[in-house]
């Protein structure tokens, strides 16, 4: 091959590109104008990228193009609609990259803005007010620019990093004391929101440590706020945030935190909120539960203190057979769930009709869950085992005090005045505390 035909080889491969699109532009000129499109937005998003450090592929949209003239004399029309899902994905790729590159970088000065305020207020031993304002300046202007990128809550493994600042900047809050509720729960819900779709990079998340007046510092700021969190976690229970879990009465009362516990029932939370009930039902949704919501709550108690006492316990007895037992912390704990239900106990009886009457209405489905109606079975005679005097107690209906304290209680919960309100009807000191779950 002489010089002149390497020339025209090279020169050919070179314009190949070029001479498809040509040919693309001839047998649909009605595309010519979107394909033109594609193509400065790849020049502009090729520069972009290279000013700002932006990780993006162009080579499957050049690929994309230079396929399209094999099917453009048999489907203009359909080419026509492919050409603008294929814009509309590179476009939203790009952007949503560039978006986490912006917030990553700003997440990186606000970390150094707090640092450096804390620091100084630190060396100056200034008062915690300055520095708190200080704070909330910062965070305000955070939250604008999350409200403005509005970023995807979905976060890939390599920007886990968001969550992290956003979980840690909760403690930097509490640390330095700020009041702002309403600038609080927006931090919350962010954080909260804040998941990925493949779990199998989460345990590398780091979660910070919270002190413990963190989580008083929340209920307050929720409460004062009227941010209904156990709702909004249900509605994102494949948070990040694993705090979240501190929130949730059921899960306070398998670990034996009695003041937890209380605290949560005296600000009015759910004790069984629709998240854990679905967790516990019988798992299909198209067919309607038939055990009791109040008799599910005590069966999925039981089986929570069970779950919690088999990883806690030194003894070498099998998971399988034993530890069908409560703890006296995990006795006091459900006793002061009690305090705040306006139903009559669960008896044995009632778990028992309820137990088998679920099986056999599944069996009618061509359901069939042994496994689920064996355990069910024992866990009703693990709560007959610790709570004799409510599973073998006569099924009636409970004191008139109690009621009275149920329904006043409600009313407070409604206008978002638990547990304020209880002290504000200026009632004798003995039925305050009763009020407040204190006694009973």
């Amino acid at each position: 091959m002489d010089s002149s035909e390497s020339y025209y080889s090279t020169a050919n491969i070179m314009n190949y590109e070029e001479l498809c699109l040509q040919t693309v532009y001839f047998k649909a000129p009605n595309i010519k104008e979107t394909i033109l499109s594609i193509e400065a937005f790849a020049k502009e998003c090729k520069s972009i990228a290279d000013r700002n450090g932006v990780e993006y592929d162009t080579y499957s949209l050049l690929h994309f193009l230079k396929d399209m003239v094999t099917t453009i004399p048999f489907e203009t029309v359909f080419l026509d609609f492919l050409v603008h899902i294929n814009y509309s994905l590179y476009k939203s790729k790009f952007f949503d990259n560039f978006k986490d590159v912006l917030i990553n970088e700003y997440m990186q000065h606000v970390e150094k803005s707090l640092s450096t305020a804390i620091k100084v207020s630190t060396e100056r031993s200034e008062k915690t007010l300055s520095t708190s304002l200080q704070a909330e300046t910062i965070v305000k202007k955070l939250l604008k620019v999350f409200q403005v990128l509005k970023p995807d809550p979905e976060l890939s493994y390599e920007n886990l990093v968001q969550y992290e600042f956003l979980a840690e900047l909760l403690k930097v809050c509490y640390s330095v004391n700020v009041q702002d509720s309403h600038l609080i729960v927006s931090l919350l819900k962010l954080t909260i929101s804040r998941y990925v779709s493949d779990s199998s990079g989460v345990t590398h998340v780091r979660q910070p440590h919270y002190p413990h007046g963190f989580f008083k510092y929340i209920l307050n700021h929720v409460t004062r706020a009227k941010f209904d969190l156990v709702h909004y976690c249900s509605d994102h229970s494949g948070t990040l945030w694993e705090y979240v879990r501190n929130f949730s009465v059921v899960y306070a009362a398998s670990f034996r935190n009695a003041e937890r516990v209380l605290c949560l029932l005296q600000h009015g939370f759910d004790i069984f909120p629709d998240n854990e009930a679905r967790y516990s039902g019988h798992g299909h949704p198209y067919i309607k539960e038939i055990m009791s919501k109040t008799n599910c709550m005590v069966l999925q108690i039981m089986s929570r203190m069970r779950l919690v006492n088999c990883f806690t316990s030194q003894s070498p007895q099998s998971p399988e057979d034993g530890y069908y037992i409560a703890t006296p912390g995990q006795e006091e704990c459900f006793r002061l769930i009690w305090r705040v239900l306006p139903d009559p106990y669960v008896t044995r009886s009632q778990l028992a009709f309820d137990i088998s009457t679920e099986y056999f209405y599944l069996a009618l489905h061509a359901i069939f869950k042994p496994f689920r109606h064996n355990r069910n079975v024992r866990l009703s005679a693990m709560y007959e085992t610790c709570f004799e005097d409510m599973a073998l107690g006569p099924h009636e209906p409970r004191s008139l005090k109690h009621l009275c304290r149920c329904t006043i209680r409600k009313r407070l919960h409604k206008t978002w005045n638990l547990p304020n309100g209880v002290f504000q009807l200026g009632l004798p000191k003995s039925l305050e505390r009763y009020l407040n779950l204190e006694s009973d």
